[in-house]
């Protein structure tokens, strides 16, 4: 503050004066800021754990779509090889005369669909890779993508969603403490330096003071302030019981998932180790003209469908556990 009679008399009277204001904590109001800022930093730190967290569930699907394609298509190509040699024999018997260019025509025909089925494995793998290479920025893949099955069997607080629902609700709780904290009067101390002379012949005054302040009146109402922060932590409290359910609902469907996945891939052992052995015994009888080229191809089209079966069965499997792991919370 300055005030001067230069304008006017022009006696040399001027007054100075430097004041600092300082507001008084009330009681509880620094406590619940301290609490608040406190519990922003926790958000912070469990929406960081939460971001990596869909981040590995999005990484999980991605890499075993792709291990799934890449290995359907290897499946077929060893398929096919067989095919091939299969052929090779089938020509080595029609120029024996031991079966007919029919038979040949035939078995080219089979190879030719088997060789059209590969290219389609083999396209859905490179469109699975450019997924994985834009979702990771490599062209990179695991060597081994499966994973140990975590030993946690229920969903816990330290789950890295349900962390961060906690960690919002205690946010919302100190900030609607300081809510309603905020709405009472305030006092503050003042210290101030005075500089004043009244005319030349009059000595300077120079003194320093300290004041008191306490605002008169009736405060500005909070009610609306307050009613908002009381629905913000009534929001966070439902959001916490509904992302609860989701989680336990979503673990018990992947553990259903994990069990089926068991069973039907002891049923497929069983069913391969069948095919197996019926293969030879086809093979054999077939060398031996016990029955027709047409109907060997149709049985081994039908332990074709098994072992590729069986394959898919083996990554879903591996899938599977990647995916309770993350219903539970772990993140690679």
């Amino acid at each position: 503050f300055h005030l001067s009679d230069r304008s006017f008399d022009d006696i040399g009277a001027y007054e100075n004066e430097v004041a600092l204001s300082q507001p008084l904590w009330l009681p509880g109001e620094k406590k619940a800021q301290t609490a608040l800022g406190e519990a922003m930093t926790t958000v912070q730190v469990s929406r960081q754990a939460q971001f990596r967290w869909k981040v590995a569930a999005q990484l999980r699907r991605q890499l075993w779509r792709t291990a799934m394609a890449r290995r359907q298509w290897e499946v077929a190509l060893e398929q096919e090889q067989r095919l091939e040699d299969v052929l090779d024999q089938v020509v080595s018997l029609v120029e024996a005369g031991d079966l007919s260019r029919a038979d040949q025509l035939a078995m080219m025909h089979e190879l030719a669909i088997w060789k059209a089925e590969t290219m389609t494995l083999e396209a859905s793998y490179q469109d699975a890779m450019r997924e994985y290479r834009m979702l990771t920025g490599t062209d990179r893949f695991p060597a081994d993508i499966s994973e140990p099955l975590s030993e946690t069997e229920r969903i816990g607080d330290d789950h890295p969603a349900l962390q961060m629902a906690i960690d919002e609700l205690a946010a919302m709780a100190a900030s609607s403490e300081v809510a309603r904290q905020a709405g009472t009067v305030r006092p503050s101390v003042q210290v101030f330096w005075r500089d004043f002379s009244g005319d030349r012949t009059a000595p300077d005054v120079n003194a320093l003071g300290v004041g008191f302040s306490v605002p008169l009146g009736r405060s500005p109402s909070r009610g609306p302030q307050i009613a908002r922060a009381n629905e913000d932590l009534a929001r966070a409290q439902a959001r916490l019981v509904e992302l609860r359910r989701q989680l336990d609902l979503q673990l018990h469907e992947v553990r259903h998932l994990l069990h089926t996945s068991r069973l039907q891939l002891e049923n497929s052992n069983a069913m391969v180790e069948a095919a197996a052995e019926r293969h030879r015994l086809d093979q054999l009888a077939f060398e031996l003209g016990e029955f027709s080229l047409r109907e060997w191809l149709r049985r081994l089209s039908e332990t074709r469908k098994i072992e590729r079966s069986h394959e898919l069965l083996l990554m879903q499997q591996g899938a599977a556990i990647a995916s309770y792991n993350q219903a539970v919370g772990e993140t690679p």
